[in-house]
């Protein structure tokens, strides 16, 4: 695996959201959702449980919203998002070329 050339934090609570990766140079952030807990549409592993299903779906979907609501203010506020999925850090290669791709712009 390459190295990204660019400096970065990590988990800066002064930006909404509290990004895992920020870079600040470019105001781009990176967020790594857990399919899970963030409802990531289409993925097996988004699948809400059985049991106490109103509990899930409020705090899923609240969740989901809260995520809309910070993206539309960081770019409102000018940063550049980037969210990575759960399922979509398996694949390193590809991971890499989408991370080196995000910093390129």
């Amino acid at each position: 695996m390459r190295r990204l050339r660019c400096r970065f934090r990590g988990n800066v609570a002064a930006i909404p959201g509290k990004p895992d990766i920020v870079i600040v140079g470019q105001r781009k952030v990176v967020f790594v959702h857990g399919c899970f807990w963030h409802g990531h549409k289409g993925c097996p592993r988004a699948s809400r449980p059985q049991t106490n299903r109103t509990f899930w779906e409020r705090k899923i979907s609240g969740n989901m919203k809260r995520d809309a609501r910070l993206m539309r203010k960081l770019r409102k506020d000018g940063w550049r998002v980037l969210v990575v999925w759960q399922c979509q850090t398996k694949d390193l290669a590809r991971l890499e070329g989408r991370l080196s791709r995000f910093v390129a712009r």
